[in-house]
């Protein structure tokens, strides 16, 4: 291998300090194992999200026995559906705590494949109790279940950490609606619940006794019963509302028909009471009630707003009831009265938006903390944020105006207050806004005081089409210090989709003096115009918003104070990381750019004016499907900066030099670390070297049979790693541009390459999900991970750290643990010879019980031998029984332990030489603890079914033993008495018992498996005495008979 390294400017040095350089010279160690740290899962999927009512719930991420829980350790949660389930994400740091169904997002299974058949069990439409401990969720075979996700360690989380699913506290039975359910919610008491559904039916339950209370049924202008089969023209509930006073119980319901209408469960009202509104002309989405006199408790107006672009503004007033007397049939109350006064709806304004409203806000404290130069907010006035399918929000304020004769007085209609930015706003083109929520100073999700006049204490958020969660500024101090209104103040990612690109961004210059550990950030490109920079650990997020379409390829400045991301729209973008801001733009490539990169040299980013005009400081390069490659020359960091810090436009960058590079689409452009090769990668199988100066071509690699979907410098070697479609790597010389190393393992392309350990390992991933990591002196794959379910499109490295992203919309990081494995190991291999120290000296000391204990710790069956062996003689050569120590051992021991020595006695009792012990160690066991309670072991029965065998093969043995030891015996007998005395062998004989009784077959003695030669059992009958031959063939020599012959002899 050619190992002539790149030079190293000593404009550089300075920069990376002393201690880089000492690290950089420093004997690399090769990496051996890589452990998953954390990873960013999908958490929302699209639907209704929820927000927490009060501070939280306790033991969001699981508990243990001895912890005890509080109400101070609550966390404010978000609920979200995703994919059938609900996701509680911790609304303080932005991350997947649990499901309801699954549990905590490491206890199910990563390898389960998902099931084809349509889940019934899937969530369609859930509500949460105003005390965030009752959970109420629709699935799709209408079933209501009720769920308590207060953190309760007994009622709440199933396992035995509160790591597993949520314990359904009660099933309700089918909601008894036709047709799925759209849309749940409580009543601000937490008593009742209304649900709302497909068939146009609204039924209201009370929690307590699980049953429905209420049923309204409607139908629309047109429906008759012959069309009931069918469906009808009954209008689909689109929205629920209660009333948020604890005192009424009105509920709103809309419907797609535009319909709105208001039901009092306090009257036992019939058509006539119930107030219908049909003024909107598409579906309602939206309502809200809203008290125009600064009390809290006086809901005297209503808005309502939908699809058709407009929001309705309605005064709630009260009306006496005409011809009382002559009506036929009036309700009576809860007293039996019939009541005098009934509610009625005016509408007062109708306030065009020209969007398709989605979300409906109120901000009752608005007038707290809004400063503003040209309007001010008033307790009296009311403040309402809408969103919807342009993706900007709105704020609009209504003035309370008195009306001479009038209590109540009247309000004014909407005017527009704030609108958000277009820099900071979702846009229609994207899918708009779905959704509004407004946090609360008990939430604490920014960390703030618990004071609410203090600025940022409330926020709005916003939840957009591309399924993120935006918490958005509301606070105005007067001056244009601090984020200006409506602007996003974090964001999190409920769903990444595709990850196509990222890089771990460079933390040189740290986030403080007094803060040890540095943050660390990555830089993603998703399927969508959003470049996303997130925290690893809490990913927490930061939305770069500029281009016009899908961003497919992101590089990062050396000095990581920039980032470049090229995409569809045919430009690449130049970002200021600090303050997010994009600093220029690149136009000129006629189709999109697929691969953008930076110059390596950090240096050469502080020139600036004419020099790097001329091209004598920092620049980037774009490879673009129109096969062309591009150098752009950067103005210098003091330029960027300056426009990352004001308000001035983005830089216009100009083309230097261009070339077209490839006879096909471009997929990877890269420089070297001295700038002075730019290589590019492209689907025609062939990787190209160009001259950084001027893009004249130095050289072309060729040799691998597919496109080329990455390539790599080396920071320490003259050497370019590749990888292709043709499930290779390959490892390029510089000098002679001559392949050096072929590595093969990968059964699906390869996407991405990595040097690392000093440049002489590689890691490449592929489009199975694999990662594996190379040793580039062997040739051989030294480790190999299952990282992902799906292609890994972006792999990065910098340090100990690992970050992937791939298909399955999943954002890993890995940390190199080669150094903690070796030194776990070290400390095990201490421990074990201090172990071993301590049990040879305890055999030696014959102490054997502690020597014991320590064998069964270093679980070694060899060694738990030997001390059992020595255990069982000593006790024999003092003189008792081979069972007494053992047997006060085994009572001890936990069932663990015993389930430990019974498979140890399983493999000891294969060979004849170990079964006694084996045998042995079984007895105590079974003679020290009951059988009931043996039986409840799990395993054990199967451990003992291995065991069983084995010993009736060496009882038969024993037994055929015994009984040819009687050939010898007989022999001894049929040699003659010389003493003249046989009294000794007969008494012996009399004592004499076999392990096991013989068996007979087909008429014949059998021990240990052969017959007895001269004995059959039916002569045996027969004969009362036994003849010389019977010698051979006792049975039972202690009987009678046998007894009183051998006396005879």
């Amino acid at each position: 291998m050619i190992v002539e390294s790149f030079p190293v400017d000593e404009e550089d040095m300075p920069m990376q300090g002393v201690e880089e350089s000492e690290k950089l010279n420093e004997k690399p160690t090769l990496s051996k194992s890589w452990t998953e740290q954390s990873a960013h899962a999908p958490s929302y999927s699209g639907g209704k999200v929820t927000l927490c009512h009060t501070k939280g719930t306790r033991n969001l991420y699981g508990h243990s026995d001895n912890e005890e829980t509080d109400l101070n350790s609550a966390v404010p949660f978000l609920l979200a559906p995703c994919a059938g389930d609900l996701t509680l994400i911790d609304a303080v740091h932005g991350i997947k705590a649990r499901t309801i169904r699954e549990g905590c997002a490491n206890s199910s299974d990563p390898d389960d494949e998902e099931d084809e058949s349509i889940d019934t069990d899937a969530i369609v439409a859930y509500a949460l109790a105003p005390n965030d401990s009752e959970l109420i969720t629709a699935s799709r075979n209408n079933i209501l279940r009720h769920y308590d996700i207060s953190g309760s360690p007994s009622h709440s989380y199933s396992g035995v950490d509160g790591r597993g699913p949520a314990k359904v506290r009660k099933v309700l039975g089918r909601s008894g609606h036709d047709l799925p359910v759209t849309s749940i919610e409580f009543h601000c008491s937490g008593i009742f619940f209304a649900t709302g559904s497909v068939d146009g039916n609204v039924k209201v339950w009370d929690l307590r006794g699980g049953y429905a209370t209420h049923s309204f049924r409607y139908h629309a202008p047109g429906y008759s019963t012959n069309m009931a089969g069918r469906g009808g023209l009954r209008g689909s509930i689109t929205c629920l509302d209660w009333c948020p006073d604890m005192t009424k119980l009105w509920l709103g319901v809309g419907r797609d028909d535009g319909s709105v209408r208001v039901h009092d469960l306090r009257v036992k009202n019939d058509e006539e009471d119930v107030v219908e509104m049909t003024d909107h002309v598409g579906a309602v989405t939206c309502m809200v009630w809203a008290s125009s006199n600064g009390k809290g408790n006086a809901f005297d107006t209503f808005f309502t707003a939908g699809r058709d672009a407009v929001v309705n503004t309605w005064s709630i007033q009260e009306e006496e009831r005409m011809n009382l007397s002559q009506s036929k049939k009036q309700k009576k109350n809860e007293n039996g009265e019939v009541p005098a006064t009934k509610m009625t709806y005016k509408r007062l304004h109708t306030l065009p938006v020209y969007e398709n409203v989605e979300a409906v806000q109120i901000l009752p404290n608005f007038h707290f903390y809004y400063k503003g130069k040209d309007e001010s907010i008033n307790k009296d006035d009311i403040v309402i944020a809408t969103a919807g399918s342009k993706g900007v929000v709105k704020l609009w304020k209504s003035t309370r105006k008195e009306i001479e004769g009038e209590i109540i007085g009247s309000i004014s209609g909407l005017k527009l207050l704030n609108i958000q930015d277009a820099s900071s706003a979702f846009g229609e083109k994207r899918g708009g806004y779905t959704g509004l929520l407004l946090t609360s100073h008990k939430h604490n999700v920014n960390r703030a005081s618990d004071d609410v006049l203090i600025g940022g204490s409330e926020e709005l958020i916003a939840i957009d089409a591309e399924h993120n969660i935006s918490f958005l500024n509301i606070t105005n101090v007067g001056d244009d210090s601090g984020v200006p209104l409506l602007n996003a103040n974090r964001t999190i990612i409920g769903h990444n989709d595709e990850i196509l690109d990222l890089k771990i961004i460079p933390n040189l210059e740290g986030i403080g003096e007094d803060d040890e550990r540095k943050i660390r950030r990555v830089a993603v490109a998703t399927n969508s115009a959003q470049v996303r920079v997130f925290e690893l650990g809490s990913y927490s997020c930061q939305v770069l918003e500029g281009h016009n379409d899908t961003v497919l390829s992101i590089d990062v400045s050396p000095c990581g104070r920039y980032l470049a991301t090229s995409g569809k729209d045919q430009t690449m973008r130049i970002w200021h990381l600090k303050t997010g801001k994009c600093v220029a733009v690149a136009t000129g490539h006629t189709e999109a750019v697929g691969a953008a990169g930076f110059s390596r040299k950090i240096g050469r980013f502080d020139v600036a004016g004419k020099a790097a005009k001329n091209g004598g400081g920092s620049f980037a390069v774009t490879a673009s499907k129109d096969k062309t490659l591009k150098r752009w020359n950067l103005p210098g960091s003091t330029c960027l900066d300056n426009i990352g810090t004001s308000n001035e436009d983005s830089h216009e960058l100009h083309v230097f030099i261009s070339a077209r590079a490839h006879e096909k689409d471009i997929n990877v452009v890269t420089v070297a670390p001295n700038d002075s090769l730019v290589a590019t990668g492209s689907q025609d199988k062939t990787v190209k070297l160009w001259n950084s100066t001027d893009l004249s071509l130095k050289g072309t690699l060729q040799g691998h049979k597919r496109g080329i979907w990455d390539c790599q410098f080396s920071l320490h070697d003259r050497v370019l790693a590749t990888c292709s479609g043709d499930k290779t790597v390959k490892l390029w010389s510089l000098g002679d541009f001559a392949c050096v190393r072929t590595f093969q393992g990968h059964s699906a392309g390869v996407l991405r390459v990595r040097f690392l350990s000093g440049g002489l390992q590689l890691m490449s991933c592929d489009a199975e999900g694999l990662i594996r990591l190379w040793n580039i002196r062997s040739n051989e794959c030294v480790f190999t991970m299952d990282a992902h379910d799906d292609r890994i499109w972006a792999l990065d490295l910098e340090d100990d750290m690992l970050v992937t992203g791939g298909a399955d919309s999943r954002l890993k990081m890995f940390k190199d643990t080669t150094k903690e494995l070796e030194q776990q190991t070290r400390e095990e291999e201490e421990q074990n010879i201090l172990k071993e120290q301590k049990l040879a000296n305890h055999i030696r000391f014959k102490e054997y019980e502690q020597a014991l204990d320590i064998a069964l710790d270093m679980d070694k069956p060899r060694q738990v031998l030997k001390v059992l062996v020595a255990i069982a003689e000593n006790d024999l050569s003092s003189g008792k029984d081979a069972l007494v120590t053992l047997q006060n051992h085994v009572k001890t021991w936990a069932m663990t332990r015993v389930t430990q020595i019974l498979k140890f006695c399983r493999e000891w009792n294969t060979r004849a030489r170990n079964s006694h012990i084996s045998m042995l160690t079984v007895k105590a066991i079974v003679t020290s603890f009951p059988a009931d309670e043996l039986a409840l072991v799990d395993g054990l029965a199967e451990i003992l079914s291995g065991i069983a065998p084995y010993a009736e093969r060496h009882f038969e043995r024993i037994d055929k033993l015994h009984a040819n030891s009687y050939l010898i015996d007989f022999a001894i007998l049929s040699m003659g008495n010389l003493d003249g005395d046989n009294d000794e062998y007969l008494e012996w004989e009399r004592l004499s018992k076999l392990v096991l009784p013989p068996k007979i077959v087909d008429g014949r003695v059998q021990i240990g498996g052969k017959d007895i030669v001269g004995f059959n059992a039916a002569d045996s009958e027969d004969e009362e005495a036994a003849s010389d031959s019977d010698v051979l063939t006792v049975g039972e020599s202690d009987s009678e008979d046998s007894s009183d012959d051998s006396d005879k002899e």
